[in-house]
């Protein structure tokens, strides 16, 4: 006889144990029972939701207006789950337009007539009487870990809770990161990255399975717990005018545990805030106010005289205090004109300072510049000398005398400019007239008077008065019977005396001799 799988349902009462025995019957009589060992609890088998999206619409579903949206999912658990749809994190409710249809494992979502409004995220949650962890909370937060706690679910699925599942995700992410899944308590230190936000979730599991997840609402924050933060620190009263009065302090030692501090003024007095609260008030002393009058005050910072060479820059500081702020105005020598900002100047005055700068300097930059500063307490001024060191001018007034066979003598005036400091020496040149080529004669000359073999202009060796050149060659330019014009030029040079005459003297073709 092949053996056959007999199967028949009972009607129990939820929460009674009973002892269940079968026999076995024919036309003879019954058969002896045979019993279960163990009683039975009349309660539902428990399995945690499970929800899995049609492939139709897993990634995403895309429909014309006015077409149907179908969303179709397959739930299983035991018993049956709540099946709650939601649209953008917004419950969705049966309408004219929406159908919610739970044929288990099928659940559908309908909507017809679909209009742009539709567009969104949909999502589903399915829950039954396995039971969550109850009351999840997250505390003592730091910036590198929380403790997160929770109480025991209302309904442990009828077996013991043997662990529960902790997991983490930040906002940004989708997926959700476990922490532990094996814990037995019903609290755990969570580690966490400084500066990030985190959302827990827990789950009970029993020997079934594990249950829904609890999550928490509002994520956390990885930062240590930020306090009260400490009094400011030197609180004084740094100017006074006639309808103001600067206030000064410093920042506290202690900050709270937050960067992100603020100051309240309130009658002269002054308390700092920050996320974790208010300090104490710090105040001040009573004030007169008044406009406080100090007279000007200026100095440049200069030894002596301020040297520079030409090209270099002539940079000039101040500085200037007095109550009111003084004005400031820069002159230079005896002259009473402002000096303005050109191409080559610059000036530059702030509240305790006015600076001069000279580009590119000249050698007529050099002289006495005077600032001045002035308010309603008075005047006072300041000056630094300034020389830019150039070339030195030409000489002047150059002489020659004493003319002999092999020498002369040279004789001059200093320059009228020496170029800012003292002239070393002298450089004497000279130039043979028919080479016309200038050469150092002497580059030691200490003296402005010197002895050399030649002048500056040319002249030749010999006594004081010599002999004139030769006239340039005759040129014949008229001819007759019995008499020519003969015409020439004078010669270059007259031998230190005025020419008082010409010798012409005439030669016939075929005679040795000249005759006058």
């Amino acid at each position: 006889m092949d053996n056959l799988l007999y199967h028949r349902s009972l009607s129990l009462i939820e929460g009674l144990e009973y002892r269940i025995r079968v026999r076995a019957t024919n036309k003879v009589g019954d058969s002896e029972p045979r019993e279960l060992a163990e009683t039975i609890l009349a309660k539902d088998i428990l399995v945690p939701p499970e929800v899995v999206v049609d492939v139709s619409c897993r990634d995403s579903l895309t429909v014309r207006a006015g077409q149907i949206i179908s969303l179709i999912t397959r739930v299983k658990g035991r018993p049956d789950p709540e099946i709650t749809w939601s649209k953008d994190a917004r419950a969705l409710s049966r309408d004219k337009r929406t159908e919610i249809n739970n044929n288990y494992p099928l659940c559908e979502l309908v909507i017809n007539d679909a209009v742009r409004s539709d567009y969104g995220k949909y999502a589903i949650v399915a829950k039954n009487s396995s039971g969550q962890a109850q009351n999840l909370k997250v505390a003592y937060v730091t910036k590198n870990s929380c403790m997160v706690s929770w109480e025991n679910p209302e309904d442990n699925g009828g077996t013991e809770i043997t662990q529960y599942i902790v997991e983490c995700r930040q906002p940004s992410q989708r997926g959700w990161t476990v922490v532990s899944s094996d814990c037995t308590k019903r609290l755990m230190k969570a580690p966490l990255t400084e500066g990030c936000e985190y959302f827990f979730r827990v789950s009970a599991e029993n020997k079934i399975g594990a249950g829904p997840p609890n999550e928490t609402k509002a994520p956390v924050l990885a930062v240590d717990p930020i306090e009260k933060p400490g009094e400011p620190i030197d609180f004084q009263i740094s100017e006074i005018g006639k309808t103001f009065c600067f206030l000064k302090w410093k920042k506290p030692d202690y900050d709270g545990g937050s960067r992100n501090l603020a100051y309240h003024i309130y009658q002269f007095r002054v308390q700092t805030k920050n996320e974790g609260g208010e300090s104490n008030w710090v105040t001040t002393a009573e004030v007169m106010v008044k406009e406080q009058l100090v007279e000007p005050e200026i100095k440049i910072q200069l030894d002596g005289t301020l040297v520079v060479k030409a090209g270099d820059s002539i940079p000039i500081e101040a500085t200037v205090k007095g109550k009111p702020q003084p004005d400031v105005k820069w002159t230079k020598d005896e002259g009473t004109a402002e000096i303005r900002k050109g191409p080559r100047l610059q000036i530059e005055t702030g509240a305790d300072f006015s600076k001069l700068l000279v580009t590119g300097a000249r050698r007529t930059d050099s002289g006495k510049y005077v600032v001045t500063a002035s308010n309603s307490a008075g005047t006072c001024s300041a000056h630094a000398k300034v020389n830019v060191l150039d070339r030195p001018g030409p000489i002047r007034d150059l002489k020659v005398s004493g003319i002999t066979t092999d020498r002369c003598i040279l004789t001059w005036e200093i320059p009228e400019d020496d170029g800012g400091c003292d002239i070393y020496n002298y450089i004497i040149e000279k130039c043979e007239t028919k080479r016309g080529v200038w050469s150092v004669h002497s580059n030691a000359v200490i003296t402005n008077k010197a002895n050399v073999t030649l002048q500056s202009e040319a002249i030749v060796a010999g006594t004081q008065f010599s002999v004139p050149d030769a006239p340039e060659a005759p040129e014949v330019t008229k001819i007759g019977k019995e008499e020519m014009t003969v015409q020439w030029s004078e010669p270059e040079k007259d031998g230190g005396k005025p020419i008082t005459g010409y010798l012409l003297e005439k030669r016939e073709e075929h005679a040795v001799r000249f005759v006058i």
